[in-house]
């Protein structure tokens, strides 16, 4: 039974920890945005960023047991994020300079926010799915923030699941082409609001 919308996060936690999958499907709904839109600033690749975002909300999953013992889910969560990103820069050796600018601007979880730059990437894959078709900017929003896989998505919206495949594949490339106009200095704004916030 999925979990009731007003549950706080600490509540999603401990149902998480319980191995319900609803509530982590929940947490993924929550984060996934966030998470994606940094990685994706970093890497310019939407391929790679969702990778990363999938395996650290795999490791989330495998961690489950534990997440109810923690005192600062965010901080703990954005530490995940932060070392899956570097893992991911340290295998591309074009994109060195770039990792070294993110440990560089990745703060600590101590360090007090600054809020008038959070936001900065997710804006920008926010502003590149609002230029395509209603049609296209759902299939991808069901896809990566609901986490619906594309048989489930095809059947709800009665489509062949080549067209969902399509239709994501065309998204992915649109997000690409645009971010690719922005510099490096966006994704580091990102990164200091997003790591040190409490």
């Amino acid at each position: 039974m999925p979990p009731d919308p007003i549950h706080t996060e600490k509540e999603l936690l401990s149902l998480i920890a319980a191995g319900d999958e609803y509530a982590f499907k929940a947490l993924h709904s929550l984060y996934w945005n966030e998470v994606y839109s940094l990685a994706i600033a970093f890497t310019k690749s939407p391929s790679t960023a969702e990778d990363i975002v999938q395996e650290v909300f795999l490791k989330l999953w495998i961690k489950r047991h534990s997440l109810d013992h923690i005192a600062n889910f965010r901080a703990y969560f954005m530490i995940m994020v932060r070392n899956e990103l570097i893992s991911a820069l340290r295998k591309n050796k074009k994109q060195e300079k770039d990792l070294q600018v993110f440990i560089k601007t990745a703060a600590p979880a101590d360090i007090q926010p600054h809020h008038s730059d959070i936001g900065a990437a997710s804006e920008l894959v926010k502003e590149s799915l609002q230029q395509l078709p209603e049609r296209q900017q759902q299939i991808f929003r069901m896809s990566r923030e609901e986490g619906m896989d594309h048989n489930a998505i095809a059947d709800e919206l009665n489509l062949s699941k080549k067209t969902v495949s399509n239709t994501i594949t065309i998204v992915l490339a649109h997000i690409r082409k645009q971010l690719h106009k922005y510099d490096l200095l966006i994704a580091v704004f990102a990164a200091m609001s997003i790591f040190i916030m409490p």
